[in-house]
């Protein structure tokens, strides 16, 4: 089919390009001339680091976390119908025709940054701008309330805890109480070790006064010798000055000997100790006398002998260690069958105080616990953890001379397009023959004849005028041409 073909069919119907130009161009104007149905207001948030960290309980300890999901947790409470609902209260939004028809608040994270971009929607532009402030006061109020609430949770289970705590600790004290109310001073514990160290005790003093009995049985034995063989010489020599000679070398050995005892000791013992001290105090003495004996000797007169004095000292030093031994060893055997008795309540009391140490540990944690709580609490209340940046503002609905301008010029090319779509089709669709050369071309056979149409006047020649002829008409049939269309 040639252009000149197509052209003509077009023309034909040019009437129903021209409606489909029209419906589309009237479409764009009533669609620009309605308003928006809803407009959008935008707002943002500077959302910081803190705002994520949520305290978290672990048994009986807590501890500040970061919530990985965050983000998606803070944009789904403020897509929540509870947001919506707090947020058109807020904004002064009541009409309930209107709250059926908004949309939930919508939020984002800008480019994984510390800003959040809150959307919302409502059907004036004042609605939309009071509606995102609200939402964005909301959600800063609503995340620190929830935080708070998580924290007074978490103090409420704490507080259980302490409470079973001192339920626990209340027998433990009371226990505690009669152990200190005893008549002897101090804990089972103190009197335990006092005891020991006064066992201890005991048996150094009695090892001392054992040694001490030793020393004066070898002195009594020394001298009792020395007064045999002094009897046994003349008189002159009695007086003679060689006696106090022998004598001081007798003591002067004892000396040397009690020294190297205590040369000894001082290997494994301390000079605090009960036996050093006594052997201290003999050597003390036994200097004493070495001194007297000496002043006597070199005043150039013969000492009388002190022998007999010195041998009853030594007897009489004798007694008193051996009675000074009885005293101490029944002492120490008294303290030694206190003892187990001690040892066994001491260990009652251990375990007791051991108990109650815990459980003062315990609740101390607990109350240090809640402490962090209260300081994370007072951070809260204190500090914004998020900040509106950006108050909410209406967005561009879009609607501008130029955009109208596309839009028209597009419908109607779009509704001429259409048009001409629909001729061809009902071109094609209609299967009728539309004059004799249509018919030959399709049949491909000759055309003899064909109905001429009747709804053509054809006008009268020149010449059919001019010889006087009527204009066709009344019964005369008119002349007829074939149709070309």
């Amino acid at each position: 089919m040639e252009f000149l073909e197509y052209y003509r069919i077009i023309r034909d119907r040019i009437w129903l390009v021209i409606l489909t130009a029209a419906i589309a161009a009237v479409i764009v104007i009533v669609y620009w001339i309605i308003p928006p149905s809803e407009y959008t207001a935008e707002g943002r948030l500077l959302v910081h680091g803190e705002a994520s960290l949520i305290m978290r309980r672990t048994g009986n300890e807590v501890g500040v976390s970061s919530s990985r999901d965050f983000w998606q947790t803070l944009f789904q409470v403020l897509r929540s119908d509870y947001a919506l609902k707090m947020s058109a209260r807020d904004a002064g939004i009541t009409d309930p025709r209107i709250l059926r028809r908004l949309r939930p608040i919508e939020g984002r994270q800008e480019s994984r940054s510390s800003v959040a971009r809150v959307t919302a929607r409502a059907p004036t532009e004042e609605q939309a701008v009071k509606l995102t402030d609200a939402a964005m006061a909301f959600i800063r109020t609503h995340w620190d309330d929830f935080r708070l609430d998580h924290i007074k949770q978490i103090e409420t289970d704490l507080r259980t805890v302490i409470g079973q705590t001192e339920d626990d600790l209340r027998p433990v004290e009371m226990k505690m109480a009669a152990y200190q109310e005893e008549k002897l001073p101090g804990t089972p514990s103190d009197r335990l070790a006092a005891l020991e160290a006064k066992v201890a005790s005991l048996e150094g003093q009695i090892q001392a006064a054992e040694m001490e009995l030793k020393l004066a049985q070898d002195r009594a034995t020394s001298l009792r010798r020395m007064q045999s063989s002094e009897a046994a010489k003349p008189l002159d020599e009695q007086q003679y000055g060689g006696l106090l000679s022998g004598e001081l070398r007798t003591l002067r050995k004892e000396l040397d000997d009690k020294k190297d005892l205590l040369s000894e000791q001082l290997e494994h013992r301390t000079e605090d100790h009960p036996a050093v001290k006594a052997l201290k105090k003999q050597i003390e003495k036994l200097e004493k006398d070495i001194e007297e004996l000496k002043s006597g000797e070199g005043g150039n007169e013969v000492a009388g002998s002190p022998l007999q004095a010195q041998i009853l000292d030594a007897d009489l030093a004798i007694e008193q260690a051996r009675h000074r031994i009885e005293v101490l060893t029944a002492e120490a055997n008294t303290s030694r069958n206190e003892l187990p008795a001690a040892r066994a309540r001491s260990k009652e009391y251990a375990k007791i105080a051991e108990e109650h140490t815990k459980l003062i540990n315990e609740k101390n944690s607990l109350l240090a616990q809640i402490d962090r709580l209260n300081a994370e609490r007072r951070r809260l209340q204190e500090t914004d953890d998020i900040e509106i940046l950006d108050a909410a503002v209406a967005q561009p609905t879009g609607r501008t001379p130029g955009k109208f301008a596309f839009l028209l010029f597009t419908g109607i090319a779009g509704g001429v397009v259409i048009g001409i779509l629909v001729i061809l089709v009902l071109h094609y669709v209609d299967v009728t023959f539309k004059n004799a050369g249509e018919a030959g071309r399709l049949l491909d056979r000759r055309i003899l004849a064909s109905i001429p149409r009747t709804d053509i006047v054809m006008a009268p020649a020149e010449g059919d005028l001019e010889a006087g002829g009527e204009t066709p008409g009344g019964d005369e049939e008119p002349p007829t041409q074939e149709d070309d269309a």
